[in-house]
């Protein structure tokens, strides 16, 4: 469980952390991350919208770094990632071709693959605030680490990382993979 509980916070808070990064590598990331929220969500006031999901992208990852504060750290990814997905389910819906600004810059409108991704992360951050809630994490206790078989040593720990990073690879990049395999991807 203690795997399980390791993988979910690092998948998240790497996803998290990249896609803040991603909007505040300069200004025109941000600028455009700006517009991407205006055209996603049209009735919210765009400057305050964006500065608002940056910052809370940028606070998930601190918050489940320690694990009394995990249960809040998958708490604000999930609210973020329900926000996300009524948002582009509402443009696909109306059909708008908006650009996903989630990573940083991308040639790909939102699409379905962007309500998968945002399926297997809010599934992840569940399960990890699940096993928060379960195990005590929100208190500290020690007995977030019960379950973990106890003669994989550094090798389970190391395993959760290698493959809670490599998800965080894929998931960030799901549009673009998603664009290679549809006509959403501009020719050149």
């Amino acid at each position: 469980m203690a795997l399980l509980f390791d993988f979910c916070r690092l998948l998240t808070g790497i996803v998290f952390l990249a896609s803040a990064v991603s909007k505040l590598r300069g200004r025109a990331a941000y600028e455009e991350f700006t517009a991407a929220t205006r055209a996603l969500a049209p009735r919210l006031p765009a400057r305050p919208a964006a500065a608002l999901v940056v910052a809370a992208e940028a606070a998930v990852a601190p918050l489940l770094a320690w694990r009394p504060t995990a249960l809040a750290g998958f708490c604000v990814a999930l609210g973020l990632l329900a926000a996300f997905t009524v948002a582009m389910a509402a443009a696909l819906r109306r059909r708008r071709r908006v650009l996903c600004r989630c990573f940083g810059a991308s040639t790909v409108p939102v699409g379905p693959g962007h309500l998968v991704r945002n399926a297997v992360l809010a599934a992840a951050a569940a399960t990890g605030a699940a096993q928060a809630a379960m195990t005590g994490a929100l208190t500290g206790s020690a007995a977030g680490s019960a379950g973990a078989p106890a003669d994989l040593g550094v090798a389970g720990p190391a395993a959760a990382a290698l493959t809670a990073g490599a998800a965080a690879v894929l998931l960030s990049a799901t549009g673009e993979i998603a664009g290679l395999f549809t006509n959403t991807h501009p020719r050149r």
